[in-house]
C-alpha cells in the first residue's frame, strides 16, 4: 500500500499522526508501549471538523516533572518501544535528521541538542507514532506533494526567528516547494524531518486506486489540515501471462491541417514505433466545418515523452492532451492456430475461465497470399 501526503496546507508531527489515526490507526497500543518504555503520557485522539472536512486531532499530555531529553535518550526509548524493524529504522532516521538540523542551526554538537521548542515528549510521540502507524497501516511507499513555501516570523526561546524556522529550512533543502501567501508556520521542523526521511518521491497527485482519506489537524487553528491518501498502486505494466490492471498514457490531438498524404504518413510512422501500444484515427468535422479528426495514441507512461515528441514531429500539432489511464489486460500468450494446412502465429487469451485463440493479422495476410485466397477464407473455412 502507498501513502500520498497532500502537504499543500502544511505538515507537522501531530498533523501526520492525526491523519494516520483518521485512516484507522488505533493509538492505544502506542500509549501502552510508551508507558512500558518509561514515558508516562496520554495520547488523546478526537474527531474534528473544519473547512477542510472531517478529520482527527491528536493531543499529547503528561504529568509535570519530565526530564530534559537529548537525542540519545529518545533513541533509547525508541529501542525499548518494540516498534518493529522498519518502524524503528524509520524513527531513528527521522530523529537523526532532526538532530542534525538542530545541531547545524545552533552550531553545537549533535549530542548536545535538546528539543525544548516543541517538548521532548511531543517530538518523541509524533516521530514514533508516525513511523509505527505507517507499519500498522501496511504502508510500504510514501509519496508527497511539493511543500508550501511560507514566510513571516515566530517567537521562540531564542527570540524572534524567520519562517520557515531555521531547522525546517535546513531540512527542506532539495525538496520541491510552491509559493503561498501564508505568513504563518506551515511546515514545522518535525514535519520537515518526517518528509525528509519518509517520502520516497514527490508527485503532483496520487497514482493508483484511492482507498481511504485521512485528514489530520494540528494545534494551529487553520481551516485545512494534512490530507493523507491510502493508495493501492497499479502496475505500469503486467506480465502477459498473468494479466491484470496496468497503467497506460493516452495522448490525443485534433488535426485539421494535414493533407491526406501527410496524415497517412503520420499514422504509418506512429504505428511503426515500438513504444506505441495503439494508434487510432477518428474522422469528423472540426471548427469552421473543416474535415478533421481525433488522433489517439496509447503508450506506457515511461515512454510518454518520446511518443509525445514523435506525434508532434509527424503532425506539427501545436499541442497534446495527456491522460493517465488504467487498462485491464486479459491473460494472454503466444500460440499457433492451424488453418487450411497452415500454422498461423496467434494469441491465446483467457476470458471467464475459457481459452480462446485468435490468429495474428500479419500471419493471416501472409498465409492468404501463399494460398491464393482472401483472408476471410482462413477464418471461415473448415
Amino acid at each position: 500500500m502507498d501513502l500520498y501526503l497532500d502537504c499543500g496546507n502544511g505538515i507537522s508531527g501531530d498533523m501526520t499522526l492525526a491523519a494516520l489515526v483518521h485512516l484507522g490507526l488505533d493509538p492505544a497500543p502506542l500509549t501502552a508501549a510508551l508507558v512500558r518504555a518509561g514515558v508516562d503520557c496520554r495520547i488523546e485522539a478526537r474527531p474534528e471538523t473544519r473547512a477542510g472536512g472531517p478529520g482527527r486531532r491528536v493531543d499529547v499530555s503528561w504529568d509535570d516533572g519530565q526530564p530534559l531529553r537529548h537525542p540519545a535518550d529518545i533513541a533509547a526509548i525508541f529501542n525499548r518501544l518494540e516498534l518493529g524493524g522498519t518502524a524503528l529504522r524509520r524513527a531513528l532516521a527521522v530523529l537523526e535528521a532532526l538532530t542534525l538540523a538542530e545541531a547545524e542551526v545552533h552550531q553545537i554538537a549533535p549530542e548536545k541538542v535538546h528539543f525544548h521548542e516543541v517538548g521532548a515528549i511531543d517530538t518523541l510521540v509524533d516521530i514514533a507514532g508516525a513511523c509505527w502507524g505507517l507499519e500498522q497501516l501496511g504502508v510500504g511507499r510514501v509519496t508527497a506533494s511539493p511543500l508550501p513555501w511560507f514566510s513571516g516570523t515566530v517567537e521562540c526561546a531564542h527570540g524572534l526567528i524567520p519562517l520557515p524556522a531555521p531547522a525546517a529550512a535546513w531540512l527542506m533543502r532539495g525538496k520541491p516547494v510552491r509559493p503561498t501567501g501564508a505568513r504563518e508556520e506551515l511546515v514545522t521542523p518535525t514535519g520537515a524531518a518526517l518528509v525528509h526521511v519518509l517520502v520516497d518521491e514527490f508527485l503532483d497527485g496520487p497514482q493508483g486506486v484511492l482507498t481511504a482519506l485521512g485528514t489530520g489537524y494540528g494545534s494551529r487553528p487553520a481551516p485545512a489540515g494534512l490530507r493523507a491518501w491510502l493508495v493501492e498502486p497499479v502496475a505500469e505494466s503486467v506480465p502477459h501471462a498473468q494479466g491484470g490492471l496496468e497503467q497506460v498514457l493516452q495522448l490525443e490531438t485534433h488535426l485539421d491541417h494535414l493533407s491526406g498524404e501527410e496524415l497517412g504518413l503520420a499514422l504509418t510512422a506512429l504505428t511503426a514505433l515500438p513504444e506505441t501500444l495503439d494508434v487510432l484515427w477518428l474522422p469528423g468535422i472540426g471548427k469552421k466545418n473543416r474535415p478533421a479528426g481525433l488522433l489517439r495514441v496509447l503508450c506506457r507512461p515511461a515512454d510518454g515523452e518520446s511518443v509525445s515528441l514523435a506525434i508532434l514531429r509527424h503532425t506539427h500539432s501545436l499541442g497534446l492532451r495527456r491522460q493517465r489511464l488504467e487498462r485491464l489486460a486479459l491473460p494472454r500468450e503466444a500460440a499457433g492456430l492451424n488453418r487450411a494446412g497452415e500454422t498461423l502465429e496467434a494469441k491465446a487469451y483467457t476470458l471467464e475461465g475459457r481459452r480462446y485463440v485468435r490468429a495474428e493479422a500479419d500471419a493471416v495476410k501472409a498465409a492468404a497470399a501463399r494460398l491464393g485466397v482472401g483472408a476471410p477464407a482462413l477464418r471461415f473455412g473448415e
